[in-house]
Order: C-alpha cells, then structure tokens, then sequence
C-alpha cells in the first residue's frame, strides 16, 4: 500500500480532489425540525386532545394534569 492510497481513504480525496466530510448544518437543524420534530409534537397534541375528550366526555373523570388543577 503506498502512502497516497493511504491518504486517500482517511481524506476523502477522489481524482486528487478533497472531499469534504459530512457535516450538519443550519439547514439540517431547520428541516430536522420542520419535519421530524413538528409531526411527532402535533401527532402527540392530537392523541392528548382525544384521550381528553374520551375521558372527560365518556368516563366523567379527570385527564391527566387536569386532575390536579381541577
């Protein structure tokens, strides 16, 4: 193995070109957010809003937090 395949597979170097390495971004953080993080929140606010509904409406009881506040 000479020294130049060896300094390739560590740097990224393809053709002679550096490659840089991966890296996050703003953009990343942004569509993280925007698409993993957004829909998991509002599909828990939907599953909590209808288990209120369920237990206040149907069962006459208390929900969650509300118990203690209510």
């Amino acid at each position: 193995m000479t020294a130049d395949s060896r300094d390739d597979d560590k740097g990224g170097a393809v053709l002679g070109h550096v490659i840089p390495r991966r890296r996050f971004t703003r953009w990343a953080v942004f569509y993280f957010l925007l698409y993993f993080c957004l829909p998991v929140l509002l599909l828990g606010l939907l599953i909590d809003v209808v288990l209120y509904a369920v237990f206040t409406g149907l069962f006459g009881r208390c929900y969650a937090l509300f118990c203690l506040f209510g």
